[in-house]
């Protein structure tokens, strides 16, 4: 089993920790950037999570359908969209 780090990010003005595998912490902070990127560029902010979160999706599924998927990438999206689901449950 691989070791887990304990990662600190500011999605949204919140400071959030989240383990991770420490082989998948630099991809954690790329798409920690990545959100913040997106939440930056929507006026409407109160939706700005779920908007935010519904463009990344479409750029992933527009890009998935322009190239195969491995079962990691799939995992990896799908880990990410469960943190983003516990983080707005909160």
């Amino acid at each position: 089993m691989s070791d887990m780090e304990v990662v600190a990010l500011k999605i949204f003005g919140r400071d959030i920790s989240l383990s991770c595998p420490v082989e998948e912490k630099d991809a954690l902070l790329e798409a920690a950037d990545l959100l913040n990127s997106e939440l930056d560029g929507i006026d409407n902010k109160s939706n700005a999570l779920i908007l935010a979160g519904l463009s990344l999706a479409n750029k992933f599924l527009q890009n998935n359908n322009s190239s195969s998927t491995s079962a990691d990438d799939e995992n990896a999206m799908q880990s990410m969209i469960l943190s983003i689901e516990e983080i707005l449950e909160k």
